[in-house]
């Protein structure tokens, strides 16, 4: 599971994660949210790295240039 903690625009960062692809596959489902918890399950077995490319995802855009948040793997 991956945690990404953030207070604002949750949804946006929900459509964000949901639409990265790995190899034309999208990998990450969103399963739910808990405050300021979004939880997404991945298929990518290595879960280091798929946290390291869901931060790198939304940093790229222009929301998350702005927006404080987090990611780790729960």
């Amino acid at each position: 599971m991956i945690l990404i903690n953030c207070a604002l625009r949750q949804d946006d960062i929900i459509n964000i994660v949901e639409n990265i692809e790995v190899e034309n596959e999208k990998v990450f489902k969103f399963v739910k949210k808990e405050g300021i918890k979004i939880l997404f399950e991945c298929i990518l077995s290595d879960q280091q790295n798929a946290a390291a490319i869901a931060k790198q995802s939304i940093k790229d855009t222009e929301l998350g240039k702005v927006l404080y948040f987090g990611v780790s793997v729960q």
